[in-house]
């Protein structure tokens, strides 16, 4: 496969890599042109939405629903030398639509390791299995999920203060962006050969999105280092993870375990043993976990509220209801 020069670049999806992108292309005076979903577009990034940012910008963009059924890509055909790059773009690609409008060339920037991690909720996955390897993956898009042949890769190690996607994200954006710059430099002016790597399927998992309202219960009878990962997985920038007190849900947010208390039973676990000045410790199976923030589902601070003795707990429906799967579609969750 032959790739070059590029003369026209098109961002397919939304996020913070697709604005700096998108920014990066005026100032190398690239026509750029962004594809969207109505998901996308509402998105927040750095405190406005993606379609403001766009208009603001005077960033040609397109928002669709279907891009199988869609009427509006003609356009496409009619660009010079286009390099196709999908950044978190919620639609299946169908294989007459890769071929009719992007000329089996379209590629998507993936965050993880392929096969390995295909699918989304990428860090929180992550941060849920104690996995440092970071990826940045260029592949070419299929009419499957995350399958197609790679084409390009950089591995690094994220540090070990990284303890909340926040911290991921901040890393991860910087980069997948200087890694597809670098792409796009190296086959900007000439035409070259893209070597293409096969997938090898027997080493492929597949982990589907997650969604904080529904999957983001604690679970009181886990391991202490589980309950630990699993509210960092939903911190920042993300709601927090939830659970109950008092029969009222509260949301927990940077945790870290504490083994200078003792050991505790796990009937023991969520029991408020102690405050300090501004911090909660709570029995965990083994050992204590620290609680430094805690709030109502409005976002009020409820440290002050809360009796030592109180126990935070989930009860069984709530757990079993969040090991459901949320659907997103482009217009957002089904």
């Amino acid at each position: 496969m032959k790739l070059g020069p590029i003369d026209t670049i098109i961002l397919l999806g939304g996020g913070l890599v697709l604005k700096k992108l998108a920014l990066w292309s005026k100032s190398q005076k690239i026509p750029i042109h962004i594809i969207t979903s109505p998901r996308h577009s509402k998105e927040l990034l750095e405190g406005e939405s993606l379609k403001k940012f766009l208009e603001n910008e005077k960033i040609n963009y397109l928002e669709i629903d279907d891009i199988n059924s869609s009427s509006n890509l003609n356009f496409l055909n009619e660009l010079k030398n286009p390099f196709y790059l999908s950044l978190g773009a919620p639609w299946i690609f169908k294989k007459e639509t890769i071929y009719n409008y992007f000329n089996n060339q379209l590629f998507n920037s993936h965050g993880t390791r392929l096969p390995q991690n295909r699918g989304g909720g990428g860090f929180s996955w992550q941060i849920l299995t104690g996995n440092r390897f970071g990826f940045s993956v260029l592949h070419l898009i299929d009419e499957n999920l995350d399958t197609g042949d790679i084409i390009q890769f950089e591995e690094f190690l994220y540090p070990a203060t990284c303890r909340k996607p926040i911290d991921y994200i901040e890393i991860s954006t910087e980069k997948d962006f200087n890694f597809l710059v670098d792409f796009i430099n190296k086959n900007k002016t000439t035409q070259s050969e893209i070597i293409r790597i096969t997938q090898p399927e027997y080493l492929s998992s597949y982990w589907p999105r997650i969604y904080t309202d529904l999957n983001g219960w604690i679970d009181w009878s886990n391991e202490s280092t589980e309950i630990e990962q699993f509210i960092c997985a939903f911190d920042n920038p993300y709601p927090g993870a939830k659970t109950l007190l008092n029969n009222e849900t509260v949301i927990v947010k940077n945790v870290s375990l504490n083994k200078q208390d003792g050991i505790f039973h796990s009937f023991q676990s969520g029991l408020i043993y102690r405050k300090g000045k501004d911090w909660l410790c709570v029995c965990v199976k083994g050992c204590g976990l620290i609680i430094e923030e805690i709030y109502d589902e409005k976002g009020n601070n409820i440290f002050d509220k809360i009796k030592i003795g109180d126990r935070l707990h989930t009860p069984t429906q709530l757990i079993q209801e969040s090991k459901k799967r949320p659907i997103f579609t482009p217009k957002g969750l089904r």
